[in-house]
């Protein structure tokens, strides 16, 4: 999903940010799915 689409979708269902966090590991791999956390 685009992240222009995303942020609009996340904004209309009432949260103020979305963010992702990865390990260095992970990032390094190109595997940087990390974990999701909505902050409403």
């Amino acid at each position: 999903m685009e992240t222009k689409n995303l942020f609009k979708k996340l904004e209309k269902a009432g949260y103020d940010f979305a963010i992702a966090v990865a390990t260095e590991a992970e990032v390094e791999k190109g595997a940087a799915c990390g974990q999701l956390a909505i902050i409403r």
